[in-house]
Parts: structure tokens; sequence; C-alpha cells
């Protein structure tokens, strides 16, 4: 049986509710809430549903109308109160109109004093700026004029003061020249009081500088004598009071070191060299202590800025030093001259300051130098002392000025030394001009040559150690010294060297028992003791050098001697003079043609018969020399093998002009005669 058709409507509202989820919470909801509007699930209700839906509906909107009639009533109480504000507000409104109208006047009239008290509150600043910048306090005033110490409260008010004075120059510049130039006359008043108490506070300070020997600068001090830069007469016044002080205890602390003490200086006075070394180190130390107590106090600045002020014053301040050394010789410690202050206004100089302290120590200094000087000192020592003196002087003229008065009195003193050394060496010359000195038998050289010797390496010794090298000319000083030192010792040994010479005008005797070459060897020790003094020394290469040049002349003048003696002893002397004689010529212009076999006395025969007595007496013990009184073994090596080389030569000679052709000799009877050659000659002498 077929099913009939669905309607197209109703099928989807059955697939519509067939695919409705039931477990959905809105659907829940939903069957939940109509379960509350019929109690029963039955037809008739389910019938009426809508219904009883519109009648709940209309319920609820019965019931919301009901609770809002109170809303509108507070509603129109609220309406009707904002209508009352609104009239308070504008009757407020008019209030203010009305008050605002007949205030105008008055706050016009406040706006107006409002300005002028801004006004004069910044007239008020600006006024107390140009006071503080213009004007000094009361309490400045006071610390400025007032009382006698001087503390950082013044220092301040003194600096409060230089500036008022340099903003007083700007304010001339422009339309207020008239109060700036009231200001700054006030101002400079009260600046001038302030730099005189200033002045004389440093004056009574500098006072108390001359207990300690080294000083720490005070802070105030030293700030002091910056501030008084300003006030160059002032501050030379200043500066004299310190020089004067530092002057006096100077004097008073060298005299103390000299003479009191543990160990006084003085008490070194028997040696010399330490009491001078002494003296010059102490006052080194001191200078260099002065030096940088004054340039810590005065600054390096015075002493750049004084310079270019006071170069021009130098030899009136050297002057014055002079003057007070004198009044210090008249008795009494030194007093201060006035020299540190110039007369016209300039600062004076470190340098000169440091010159007038030390000018104390000039007079006693220079006393007792002259005296060690005069004492007749030995050579060495005068010279020792010149060159200490040359150390000291020119550190000296590097702090002080080749000028100062110390540098001055080293200077005269060291030219002291110099003459005196220079003395020294005139009489030794004169004494040993009058005294010659007496060869001893061993030919040794004399004890007072070997002093003197000893003299010259002291010299030496005495140049190297204690020289100035920024001295361009002591080394030609020195040389100049050293040969006048030198030279008596030359003469002397020229002069004692003729007691030994056979020949010598001098002698009274026929001089038969003495050795020819002794005097050669004596002079040969003597100078070769003179040049093992200088040898090796920079300073005396020019002397040494001289000596060389006589020490080789003599050897040489030795060595021709004794190389005659022997060959005279050997009987060839004849014969080798004779054969040179001819080959030079008769006349000495080499024109002789007579052959040499023809020549008187140089017959083959007699040649032959020299030759062989040479070699037969060569060979005797007591014919070469042996030199056993020159002191110096190498010495005697070198005029030993000088002689042997001279005699082989001479007997190659002889030789040489028996086998010459040109002789006119017969080789045969040569060769029978002769035969001995060079070659046995020079083994037999020991000649390589």
């Amino acid at each position: 049986m077929a099913v009939p058709a669905t309607a197209p409507g109703i099928s989807r509202k059955v697939k519509k509710i067939l695919d409705t989820r039931t477990d959905t919470p809105d659907l829940r909801a939903c069957l939940e809430s109509l379960s509350d509007l019929y109690p029963e699930n039955t037809p008739a209700a389910r019938r009426g549903l809508r219904s009883t839906i519109d009648n709940s509906g209309l319920e609820a909107a019965t019931a919301f109308l009901a609770g809002l009639e109170g809303v509108l009533g507070a509603l129109d109480a609220v309406h009707a109160g904002l209508d009352g504000l609104g009239l308070a507000c504008r009757a407020a409104q008019d209030t203010l109109a009305t008050t605002r109208a007949s205030s105008a006047g008055l706050l016009a009239e406040h706006r107006g004093l409002r300005h002028q008290l801004e006004a004069a509150r910044q007239r008020s600043v600006s006024l107390a700026l140009f006071l503080q910048e213009y004007q000094l306090s009361p309490a400045e005033q006071a610390v400025l004029t007032q009382g006698e110490d001087v503390g950082p409260d013044f220092f301040g008010a003194l600096q409060h003061v230089r500036a008022i004075h340099d903003n007083c120059r700007a304010l001339m510049c422009g339309q207020h020249q008239r109060a700036g130039l009231e200001l700054m006359e006030s101002m400079a008043g009260l600046q001038e009081v302030a730099y005189e108490r200033l002045c004389r506070w440093v004056r009574r300070r500098a006072a108390g500088l001359a207990e300690a020997d080294a000083l720490e600068v005070d802070p105030g001090l030293a700030r002091a004598v910056a501030a008084l830069r300003d006030r160059p007469v002032l501050l030379a016044y200043c500066m004299d009071e310190v020089a004067h002080a530092r002057h006096a205890g100077l004097f008073q602390r060298f005299i103390k070191a000299l003479t009191q003490g543990p160990r006084p200086i003085e008490m070194q006075a028997g040696d010399t060299r330490r009491y001078v070394g002494d003296m010059l180190a102490w006052l080194h130390a001191a200078l260099e202590l002065e030096a940088e107590f004054l340039g810590s106090l005065f600054g390096d600045g015075e002493a750049a800025a004084g310079n270019a002020a006071g170069a021009g014053n130098d030899a009136a301040a050297g002057a014055a030093g002079q003057a007070s050394g004198d009044r210090e010789a008249a008795g009494g410690a030194p007093e201060a001259t006035g020299a540190a202050a110039t007369t016209d206004g300039t600062v004076p100089t470190l340098r000169r300051v440091l010159d007038k302290v030390f000018e104390s120590t000039c007079r006693p200094l220079k006393v007792r130098l002259e005296q060690c000087l005069l004492s007749g000192p030995a050579p060495v020592l005068c010279f020792w002392v010149g060159q200490v003196l040359t150390f000291y002087l020119a550190t000296v003229s590097k702090l002080l000025g080749p000028q100062s008065s110390l540098a001055e009195t080293l200077s005269s003193v060291r030219a002291l030394a110099l003459r005196a050394f220079r003395e020294q060496l005139r009489q030794r010359k004169d004494k040993s001009a009058r005294y010659p000195l007496v060869p001893p038998k061993d030919l040794l050289p004399p004890q007072q040559l070997v002093k003197g010797a000893a003299m010259l390496a002291e010299l030496v010794a005495c140049h190297d150690a204690a020289l100035d090298p920024a001295s361009a000319s002591a080394g030609a000083d020195f040389e100049a010294l050293l040969a006048a030192a030198a030279e008596p010792l030359l003469d002397s040994i020229e002069r004692s060297s003729e007691a030994l010479d056979p020949n010598a005008s001098s002698r009274l005797d026929e001089g038969a028992h003495l050795d020819p070459s002794d005097r050669g060897i004596y002079l040969i020790n003597c100078l070769a003791l003179l040049l093992s003094q200088l040898e090796g020394a920079a300073c005396a290469e020019g002397l040494a050098a001289r000596i060389r040049l006589q020490l080789a002349d003599h050897l040489s003048e030795l060595v021709e001697a004794e190389s005659a003696r022997v060959l005279a002893r050997c009987g060839l002397a004849e014969v080798a003079a004779r054969i040179k004689l001819h080959q030079t010529g008769a006349g000495g212009d080499g024109t002789d043609a007579t052959p040499l076999s023809q020549a008187t006395g140089l017959s083959l025969p007699a040649v032959a018969d020299a030759l062989r007595v040479f070699f037969g007496r060569l060979s005797a013990p007591d014919v070469l020399p042996e030199f056993l009184k020159l002191q110096l073994p190498r010495a005697r090596e070198e005029l030993i093998h000088r002689v042997n080389v001279t005699v082989a030569d001479a007997h190659a000679s002889v030789y040489e002009a028996l086998h010459s052709p040109a002789s006119g000799y017969d080789p045969a009877e040569v060769a029978a005669a002769v035969k001995h050659t060079p070659a046995h000659v020079r083994t037999l002498l020991g000649i390589h």
C-alpha cells in the first residue's frame, strides 16, 4: 500500500522538530518557565498557552507602570529643585556683576601696587648686588684697618678690595664715570692702608727668620708676599728685611759651624784639604737651603719678573756688597745696607736677595782661605784648592750670578791659589838651578825627581777629579800649568846629566873614567819616570807627547853611540867608514870613479882581515852592550835589538861592497878570503 505524500511545510516542521536538541540550556530554561505558567500538563492548558502568556505579560506591564509612578514623582521634585537653583544662580550672577562693576577700580589699583612691589624688589636686589660689587662691609673694613694680626679674613677682604677696584674700571667705561671715580678713590685709600699694614706685618715676621738654619715657609707669610707684588716698593722693603734677617743669621751660623759644636770645622785646620772642603761644602749646602727657602717664600714668578726689572742694577748691588764686606772687616756682625730695595722702586731679583744674604760669609771665608794659601802649602795643594774653587765658583755663579759678592770672593781666592801655585813652581825652579841634581851611581832617577814626578801625577789626578766639565778653557789652562810644573824637572834632568858627559864643557876633569852610555841611560830613566806618571791622562797628552819625542831622540843617540863603540871594538868601524865615504864620493857629490879595491886602506886583504877580527871579537861576552842600568826592561830589549841590527847592517854593507862587481874585487879571491856571511852575523847576534 502506498504511503501518502506529506506536505512540504509539515515535513520541514517535522524535520525541524526532530533536529531540535532538547538538552540545550535555553530550551531547558524555556520549558521551566512554561512549567510555572500552568501547573498541569493538560490539553486545555496547552490550548490556552498563548492567552496565559499574554496575561502574564500584561500583569508584568501593569506592575511596571505602578512602580514607575514613584519614579516620575521623584523626577518632578528634582526638576522643581533645578528650577529653583537656576533662579538662585541668576540672582548670584546679577549680584556678582554688580560687585565686579563696583570693585573694578580697586582691582586696578591692586595690580598697580603689585607691579610697584615687584619693581621695588628688583631694585633692592640690584642695590644689594651693587653694594656687594662696589662696597665693603663694615666687618671687612674693620679687618683691613684695625688690629695687628693678619689672617684669612684680611686676605679675603683685600681680595674684595682688588675686585671692587677692577669693577670700578669697568664702571668708568660706561655712563657712571663719576661714581666709578669716587668708588675707586675710596677703595684706593683702603687698599693703601691695607698694604701698608700688611708690609709692617711682614717686616715684623721677617725679624724672626734669622733663628733657624732651615725654615718651612709659613703659608700666611707666603700669601702676604704674593699680595705685596702689586706694590713693588713695599715688597722691596719686605725683601730687604728678610735679606737683613737671613744675612745676620747666616753669619752667626757660619761662625758657629767654624768654631763651636762637637766637631767645629776649624778643628781640621791642620788638614788643608779637609778644612777647605768642609767650609765650601757647608756654604754650598747653606746656599741650596737658602735658595729653596727664599724661592718658596718669594716664588719663581718674582724672580722671573725681577730679572728684567733689576738686570741693570747688578753692578750697584755688587758695590754695595763690597761695602758691606768692608764694614764686616772693621768688626762685628755685618749690617743690612738696603741694597735689596732698589732706588727706582723695582723689585729686587731673588739672586740679589741671595747675594745680600751671603755677603756675610764672604769676609770670614776669604780670610781663612787666604791663611791656608799664604802658609806655604805644597804646589799640589795650591792647585787642588784652585780646582775646588773652580767647581764651587761655577755652582755659585749659577745660583747667584758671576757678579755676586760670594762669586767674586771665590774668584779672587782662586786667582790667589793659582798665583801661589805658580810661585811655588818658580821657587822650585830657582832651587833646582842653584842646587842641581846629582845622578846616583845606579843611574836611577834621583829622589827629588821621583817626588817631582809624583807631584805631576797628583796634579793630573786633581784635575781629573775636580775639573768642571762646563769650562771649555780648563783643558788648555791646565796644560799650561802642567807644562810649567814639568819644566823645572826637565831642566834639572838635563843639567844633572852633564855630570855624566865626558865631553861636557862644564867639566873640570877629563872624564875618562865615565861610561859614554851612562848619560843616555840616565836621561832615558828619568824621562821614562816622568812619562809613566802622565800616560793615559788626556789632559796631559801634550806634555806626554813632548817627553816621548825627547825619549825617542835619546834612544836614537844611545843606539848610534853604542853601535859605533861596538864596531870600533871589533875593528870594523874604520873599514865601514871608508867604504861609506868612497860610496858617497870624496867631495860628497858621488863623482869619485876610482874602484873600491884601489882605495886607500880598502884592499882585499885589509878588508878581509877586518871582517875576520870583527866576527871573532863579536862573540866575546863584553863586546855587546847589555844596558843593565836601564830601568825599563822593555826599553833595554829595544836598545839591544837596535844596536845589534845597526852592527849587522854595517857588516852587511861591507860584505855587499866586497861582492859588488863595481868594487873591482876578484870574486874568487873574495870568496876565499871572506867566510862569514851577513846571515852568520845575524844568527850570532840573535836577530830573526
